[in-house]
């Protein structure tokens, strides 16, 4: 992981000692995230709905060939309720991670405003925040799981696989694809939890 930190990292210098070449861009988009969990007694999904907003620089390489550098918030959420007769529990799941995608890209153009790039490359993961609030309606109690605490299995990090296309049209870009979740997001040896979800968004070229 330090490796691929430091790989990130190089590349944003990169990138920004090289901003003269490079094109600005704000992006806005829908992202469901699936959480995958794999254990001897069973599997399990958790599919949230998410959305997301960043910035990224597109630097040109050569002709038509570029490396996008980036960072996103993404913001992940799952509600739901249980009712018996008047009893009703319900259960919200919340998570706010911080993205920073580094994509290779190849634009094929057409005519002079037009083009379809297609990307592929890792993006590097960080949870910053993520909780489970259970509420009941009889005795009126709340109660926080936070994923991420003292005594918790889950990990922060996580590399993803990011492949995708994205159109282009004078300032404005519409774009889409996959991520998969490459590690294993649960500390413990018997029990494995990974990601995955297509994305889609829309994006204006400073």
């Amino acid at each position: 992981m330090k490796k691929v930190t430091s790989f990130l990292v190089l590349a944003a210098a990169l990138l920004v000692a090289g901003n003269a070449h490079a094109q600005l861009g704000i992006n806005i988009g829908y992202a469901p995230d699936n959480i995958t969990t794999t254990a001897k007694n069973g599997n399990s999904n958790l599919p949230m709905t998410g959305f997301f907003a960043g910035v990224n620089y597109n630097h040109t390489l050569s002709g038509n060939i570029g490396i996008s550098f980036g960072a996103q918030l993404r913001y992940n959420t799952k509600k739901s309720t249980t009712t018996v007769l008047s009893a009703s529990e319900t259960t919200t799941h919340t998570q706010l991670l911080l993205d920073i995608p580094l994509l290779l890209n190849f634009a094929i153009p057409f005519g002079n405003d037009a083009s379809l790039a297609l990307y592929a490359g890792p993006t590097l993961t960080y949870a910053l925040k993520g909780n489970t609030n259970i509420s009941e309606n009889v005795l009126n109690t709340s109660n926080n799981i936070n994923w991420y605490g003292e005594n918790s299995n889950r990990k922060q990090f996580d590399l993803l696989g990011t492949f995708g296309a994205a159109f282009n049209y004078k300032n404005i870009r519409l774009f889409g694809g996959y991520r998969l979740g490459l590690l294993d997001l649960d500390k413990s040896d018997n029990v494995t939890v990974k990601t995955s979800g297509l994305f889609f968004g829309l994006g204006y070229k400073l």
